[in-house]
């Protein structure tokens, strides 16, 4: 009988491990869907639901109160397994209403993610619109402001550094918001920054100048 009961015991606790390995198993890869989800979490969802597919990291994730924006939360989920920023996921009244992607983990079906050109983002979503977030330049974004390519009928934005090895704009993160809803860099912009929208038909940066004329 008791070693039926011991066996009994030993079972529960492999199972409770097994089932604790789960929960904390790393997310999987997955799709960013444009004004709707990302790997299954959609916009709108409570904390519940994205915690479900990116599990607490104690020690690393920040939650915070978005003060600057008003009443509402911002949680910085840290992507440990590629070295990555990682996501943040911006809620008000307890719901999600922006994503931001900061890691290789997920992309568009298209196949575009983190590290891919502006020219790319903008070839493949001609619709957009472009826009500068003035006094944003820091070493870490390569020394100039940053600038983004906003699709906003779509509901995704690519947030564009300047990469100074490669000397262009790189896509070092794609945010998506509910669609034809105005789109800001972290839900608001914060003085001394200023949201500026770009010419039409500006050239990249880095590009050769024209030789016509000449």
């Amino acid at each position: 009988m008791k070693r039926l009961m011991l066996l009994c015991f030993a079972f529960s606790i492999y199972t409770l491990m097994a089932w604790n390995a789960i929960a904390q198993s790393p997310p999987k890869d997955g799709l960013i869907l444009p004004g709707e989800s990302i790997a299954g979490v959609k916009l709108g969802s409570p904390f519940s639901s994205f915690e479900a597919v990116f599990p607490q990291h104690p020690h690393a994730d920040e939650d915070m109160p978005d003060s600057q924006c008003g009443a509402g939360r911002i949680y910085h989920w840290v992507d440990i397994d590629h070295d990555a920023t990682g996501i943040y996921a911006y809620f008000k009244n307890g719901n999600i209403y922006q994503l931001s992607v900061h890691t290789p983990r997920l992309a568009l079906a298209n196949g575009i993610k983190v590290e891919a050109s502006e020219e790319r983002a903008k070839s493949t979503y001609p619709k957009g619109r472009g826009y500068v977030l003035l006094h944003s330049g820091s070493a870490t974004v390569g020394g100039r402001d940053l600038v983004y390519w906003v699709d906003k009928d779509t509901g995704v934005a690519f947030e564009l550094y300047w990469n100074r090895h490669k000397k262009q704009r790189l896509i070092s993160g794609i945010d998506i918001f509910p669609k034809g809803s105005d789109y800001r860099p972290e839900s608001c912009i914060s003085p001394p920054q200023q949201w500026q929208e770009r010419e039409r038909g500006s050239k990249p940066e880095g590009s050769r100048p024209s030789t016509k004329g000449r």
